[in-house]
């Protein structure tokens, strides 16, 4: 079968098999070429050239596992972070809007207590933000409440698709929580964001691919990223090289073609830098708004913070927080392909 039917016949009867054939033939320049031309139409027709940006605050929730996830930079003692305290949310929540973003992820650790969540909720809110939450558990009440609260998005995700792959990287979690997560999100009409991992080392394709497939089973999925892994010094994958850009893009591509209405979005090891590649594969949806987080190093978030070259976008430390706002060099970037933001 030659490429173009072959996208054809994934984005009309897409199962395991045909998209496993297609990311395995996308791989010479002609094809990716054509894999991204088809996606990036799904999107014109769908999405529009519109680019949702998305800001965060991190964390809400101190991660309180016994066994840490083998990838996350909470499984390094020196990285563990303290959440912010409501005087620091609300610095955090006015920073973001006087950024001009519209919405806002709260992020955290795996942590029962969510007592906090509430009153940050509220917050954010106050500031006329939209709200999603990245965090867990969340129980079926607490849900509720959130929903009552003004939350419009609430993550559940996957990760990685096969329970026994997801127990190994995730000790103290599993899969089948996460979908529970995801089928009472549908129940109570909020909207789903999943994340998927890409380039994990000894995890295949197929695993990312079938998780696709399950989550275009929920109908009140909004957005999926299609997460690079970045390998973090300290935890027992820091050996193996993050995920390329050119492999998240064309996952971001097929995920496109599989949830053309959907928004698609790219994180991990796929950067600011890797932001046009992501656009002409098919993404509308970005998390590269501006954030604010507990800083890791004297340097910063992730201690990147330049000391020779111009940084991209300004990022300052004040009171052990990162704030940071990338949206005017995504703003160059969209200019110069055609692209609106919201």
């Amino acid at each position: 079968m030659d490429f173009e039917k072959l996208l054809e016949n994934v984005s009309e009867r897409p199962t395991l098999k045909n998209c496993s054939a297609l990311l395995s033939k996308a791989k010479g320049y002609d094809e990716i070429r054509s894999l991204f031309d088809f996606a990036s139409k799904l999107r014109d027709e769908n999405t529009g050239r519109t680019l949702k940006l998305d800001s965060f605050i991190y964390p809400v929730k101190k991660c309180v596992m016994e066994k840490y996830c083998i990838y996350c930079s909470n499984y390094v003692e020196k990285f563990k972070l303290e959440p912010l305290s409501s005087e620091e949310f609300c610095k955090a929540v006015e920073y973001i809007r006087d950024c001009g973003m519209k919405r806002v992820t709260l992020e955290g650790g795996y942590n029962p207590d969510n007592s906090k969540i509430p009153e940050f909720i509220r917050m954010a809110r106050e500031t006329g933000l939209e709200v999603a939450l990245d965090i867990y558990p969340i129980s079926e009440n607490e849900l509720e409440v959130f929903k009552s609260l003004g939350v419009s998005e609430a993550y559940a995700s996957l990760e990685i698709a096969e329970e026994k792959l997801f127990k190994h990287f995730k000790p103290e979690e599993s899969l089948e929580e996460r979908i529970k997560l995801a089928k009472e999100i549908c129940r109570q009409k909020m909207g789903l964001s999943s994340t998927l991992l890409l380039g994990l080392p000894g995890v295949r394709d197929e695993v990312c691919i079938k998780g696709i497939l399950m989550l275009r089973e929920f109908d009140c999925l909004r957005h999926l990223t299609i997460s690079g892994f970045n390998p973090v010094f300290g935890t027992p994958l820091e050996g193996p090289n993050p995920a390329s850009p050119i492999a998240v893009a064309k996952f971001v591509a097929l995920a496109r073609i599989l949830l053309p209405d959907k928004d698609i979005s790219a994180a991990g090891s796929a950067s600011l830098q890797s932001l046009p590649l992501m656009l002409i594969a098919g993404a509308n949806r970005a998390y590269l708004g501006a954030y604010v987080c507990r800083a890791r190093t004297s340097k910063g978030f992730a201690d990147e913070l330049d000391e020779v070259f111009k940084p991209e976008y300004e990022a300052k430390i004040q009171g052990g927080l990162v704030f940071a706002d990338p949206s005017k060099a995504v703003e160059r970037i969209c200019r110069d392909l055609g692209f609106e933001i919201d």
